[in-house]
């Protein structure tokens, strides 16, 4: 019984680390597509550096928001399958 359970904890804690790296993943693509946006848009006429750069953060910030609470939830599974596997000993 206490095997199954750790095995199950194990399980669950690489499911966590799965969407902790995606997570993180997904942060990093949109800081990076948000800097390619940002130097693209400082680069037209139409807009100064401080424009641009309030157009770019806006259009990334619920994919990052998004992207953490992916990785929040990661980190929940993980702490929770440790909570599990300390309970079951």
């Amino acid at each position: 019984m206490v095997e199954q359970v750790l095995k199950d904890a194990r399980r669950l804690a690489s499911i966590g680390t799965f969407f902790i790296v995606i997570g993180w993943v997904f942060v990093i693509y949109a800081l990076l597509a948000g800097v390619i946006w940002w130097i693209d848009l400082a680069q037209r006429e139409a807009f100064n550096i401080i424009e641009a750069f309030a157009i770019s953060a806006s259009a990334i910030g619920i994919p990052i928001f998004i992207a953490f609470v992916l990785a929040g939830f990661g980190y929940f599974l993980r702490l929770f399958a440790l909570y599990v596997a300390s309970k079951s000993q």
